[in-house]
């Protein structure tokens, strides 16, 4: 009975997170895409191509200097039971990031100073390089927050964030002050995110409080390089092939396949939402032989399910290609290869409900370190066959690179998580 009560509770919770992740995370992509629709209005593709091109830099910035320590630290949260030791480790943590976020910027205002830049695209990475400090924040301290499974909260203050910086980006697109200022408006609606939980925190007195702790810091890296390694090279390979097109093929290959990938990402968030849910309470489960068995019979039931929805959305998503496109960013200049390449795109939704689902039970078995060697090699093929395509085949090239991707890291962290629950039995 009490195993039945218990898990009833799991369900509810995880349903609870879902919804509320997957409804605000809908939300703030919406207003995401009317984000760009307006900078793509405004300012034109290839406005939108360097909007893309800055936002992949910074969101690489993001990932490096991250480093693995919000995921780590919602582990963390999740398997301890005292509300000190969950305080402790997010104040063992918070200066770390922060640093870290500090020597991020510097870094990214040295790129921008470098040759490899043009006078407009240096002003933006300087602009951008400012967003680093506000997102570092909120990533850490909604880290913490979903280790307590309240993403509810941080969708919420998601959601917020994106709202403020859609209202104050309508007058400033207007204005002409075009992406640099944008970069601005999103610095100011994060700022006020990371103010956001921290009335939160005070209210669940869970504030933290500022200490220096390297024997922790030490440890922490250790400990969550290989979830670094895994969002850094993740990161990459879905950011560099823009960075590759801006290069190669101009600002208006990068907005025609920043518009499709927007889209993309858009459907994406279904199957992220749902799995990102999962996650505290398989990290909870795996915590005994019970639970590892329950993880087993997770993966087999659900993972038919989520194949199954993953091909209906894509097919879905295929057939109306044609319309949602023009709806969102109006007339698109090479509008043909944008809407070829977003349908090219979403037939990886199946393959990403599969690999998030194996990726989470590795991380809950503590096997990061076997995602982080699968996400290389998906990495390092996603980056060869870019630089092998994108010269003849531009945009629908870089889209049919990512299609084959995710069905690549499906394949190998399927083969990974059957092995990892395999030696756990």
């Amino acid at each position: 009975m009490d195993r039945t009560l218990d898990t009833r509770r799991t369900t509810v919770r995880v349903g609870r997170n879902a919804a509320a992740r997957l409804a605000a995370q809908v939300v703030a992509k919406l207003l995401s895409l009317v984000l760009m629709a307006l900078v793509t209005r405004y300012g034109g593709t290839e406005e939108l191509g360097r909007y893309v091109m800055v936002t992949a830099i910074v969101g690489l910035g993001v990932a490096i200097t991250d480093l693995g320590l919000s995921m780590l630290l919602t582990r963390a949260v999740a398997r301890e039971r005292e509300i000190s030791d969950q305080r402790n480790r997010l104040e063992d943590l918070l200066p770390l990031r922060m640093g870290l976020a500090v020597l991020g910027a510097a870094l990214l205002i040295l790129l921008g100073s470098g040759p490899f830049f043009q006078v407009g695209s240096r002003r933006l990475l300087y602009l951008g390089s400012l967003t680093l400090l506000p997102k570092a924040a909120a990533g850490i301290l909604g880290g913490f927050v979903n280790g307590h499974q309240r993403m509810d909260v941080t969708s919420s203050i998601d959601v917020v964030a994106r709202t403020l910086t859609l209202v104050a980006a309508v007058p400033v697109l207007t204005a002409g002050y075009g992406v640099p200022g944008l970069l601005a408006c999103t610095a100011a609606a994060d700022t006020v995110g990371v103010l956001i939980y921290g009335i939160v925190l005070r209210s669940w007195h869970l504030l933290p409080r500022f200490r220096l702790a390297p024997t922790a810091w030490r440890s922490a890296l250790s400990d969550a390089y290989p979830f670094a390694l895994t969002a850094i090279i993740a990161t990459a390979y879905r950011r560099l092939d823009v960075m590759l097109l801006s290069a190669r093929k101009g600002d208006l290959a990068a907005g025609q396949y920043g518009a499709a990938f927007s889209l993309w990402e858009a459907v994406g968030l279904i199957p992220a939402s749902l799995l990102d849910a999962m996650f505290p309470e398989m990290a909870r489960m795996a915590r005994g032989t019970e639970g590892r068995e329950e993880l087993r019979r997770i993966r087999r039931r659900v993972g038919p399910l989520l194949l199954v929805g993953g091909l209906l959305l894509s097919v879905a998503s295929s057939l109306l290609a044609g319309t949602l496109l023009p709806l969102v960013f109006g007339r698109v200049q090479g509008q043909g290869s944008a809407v070829a390449a977003f349908r090219l795109q979403v037939w990886a939704v199946p393959a990403m409900f599969l690999y998030l689902l194996n990726g989470h039970t590795l991380y809950a078995l503590g096997r990061q370190r076997w995602v982080t060697a699968a996400m290389a090699v998906t990495g390092l093929a996603n980056v060869g066959l870019n630089l092998l395509v994108i010269h003849r085949w531009g945009v629908l090239g870089v889209s049919a690179v990512a299609l084959f991707s995710a069905w690549l890291l499906w394949g190998l962290l399927g083969w990974l998580a059957r092995r990892a629950l395999t030696e756990e039995a």
